[in-house]
C-alpha cells in the first residue's frame, strides 16, 4: 500500500469533509392546544418544538457566519462515519456525556444523509461533504460549547415553510437566521436533511430517541408534531389509530409493574395515562403493494 502511494500519480485529498445537522425537541410550558390539555386539572402537556445546533464560524471562508458542525475527516485512520461521531462530539462538548466508538453505543440516532458537491459550493476549491442527520436527546445538549475551530456553539428554533423558507431563531430570539447568513452550501443541506428527517419520523421509530424510556402516547404524539409540523391529528384520533392498526402491532408495548399490573403517569393530567415504550425488535413494513 505504502509503495502504492509513492507511486500514484493521482493527488490525494487530505481528508473529506462531513458536516452534521443535530437536531433535538426542546421542551418548554407554554401554553397548548385544547386536545391536550386536561381542563379538570388545569394540567397540560409542555410546548415542544425543533431545534438544531449551528456554530459559528471562527476562520475563513465565511469567517462569523453560521453553519453546521463537522469537520475533515483522518483520512489515515477514520471512516466517514467515525469522523462524524467524533465530529458530533467535539462541537457539542457531548464528549463527557457519550461514550462508544460507533452509533450503535451513542444515546444519539446517527444516519448518513448524502454527499454534496457543485464547483462553487467551497471557495477553496474541490472540497465536496458528506453530509449526516443525528437526532439528540435535549438531556445531552445543555453544555454546548464550541470546538476549537468555531467562536461559538448554539440551538437555533427551526422554522421551515414552503412560503416564507428557512428561518433559524436563536433561544434568545435576537438572532433569526435565513438562507444567506449560513456558510457554504448549508441552507440546502438543512433543507434536506429536514425532509429526511420528517420522512424518517412518520415511518420508523427515531422518536425513540427523543423520548424518555417511558411514555405516554400524548409525549409521542408531541414529539412527533413537533418534526412534522404537517401532522395534525389530533391526540386522540392518533391514539385510536396508533393501538388499533394492524400494520403497527407490536411497535409498542405496555409497561407494567413487577406484579403485571399497568404502570400509569398522571404528570400532565388529572386521569392517569398509560405508559409505554418502543418494541426494540419491531421492523416497520411499508409497501406500496399489496402483500400476497
Amino acid at each position: 500500500m505504502e509503495e502504492f502511494k509513492e507511486n500514484c500519480e493521482y493527488p490525494t485529498l487530505a481528508g473529506l469533509p462531513v458536516d452534521i445537522c443535530i437536531f433535538t425537541v426542546i421542551t418548554d410550558r407554554l401554553p397548548q392546544p385544547a386536545d391536550v390539555v386536561d381542563k379538570r386539572s388545569l394540567k397540560s402537556y409542555p410546548a415542544k418544538w425543533l431545534e438544531m445546533v449551528l456554530v459559528q464560524r471562527q476562520g475563513s471562508p465565511f469567517q462569523g457566519k453560521w453553519a453546521l458542525p463537522g469537520g475533515f475527516t483522518d483520512i489515515e485512520h477514520e471512516s466517514l462515519d467515525k469522523a462524524a461521531i467524533r465530529e458530533l462530539k467535539e462541537e457539542t462538548n457531548l464528549k463527557a456525556s457519550v461514550a462508544g466508538g460507533d452509533s450503535a453505543n451513542l444515546d444519539i440516532h446517527l444516519e448518513q444523509l448524502k454527499a454534496y458537491y457543485h464547483p462553487d459550493r467551497d471557495p477553496r476549491g474541490y472540497i465536496p461533504t458528506v453530509a449526516y442527520v443525528a437526532l439528540v436527546h435535549e438531556r445531552l445538549l445543555t453544555d454546548l460549547q464550541a470546538g476549537g475551530d468555531a467562536m461559538k456553539a448554539s440551538l437555533f428554533r427551526v422554522q421551515a415553510d414552503s412560503h416564507e423558507g428557512l428561518r433559524l431563531i436563536s433561544q434568545d430570539e435576537a438572532t433569526i437566521l435565513t438562507d444567506d447568513d449560513l456558510a457554504f452550501d448549508h441552507a440546502n443541506i438543512i433543507r434536506d436533511a429536514l425532509r429526511f428527517l420528517e420522512n424518517k419520523m412518520m415511518t420508523t421509530t427515531v422518536a425513540a430517541t427523543l423520548l424518555p424510556p417511558e411514555f405516554t402516547i400524548a409525549e409521542l404524539h408531541q414529539v412527533i408534531r413537533a418534526v412534522v409540523p404537517s401532522f395534525r391529528v389530533s391526540t386522540t384520533n392518533f391514539a385510536r389509530d396508533l393501538v388499533k392498526t394492524k400494520s403497527r402491532d407490536g411497535m409498542l408495548e405496555e409497561v407494567r409493574h413487577i406484579d403485571g399490573t399497568p404502570k400509569k403517569s398522571n404528570r400532565y393530567s388529572a386521569r392517569p395515562a398509560q405508559l409505554y415504550k418502543f418494541n426494540a425488535a419491531f421492523e416497520a413494513h411499508v409497501s406500496l403493494y399489496p402483500r400476497f
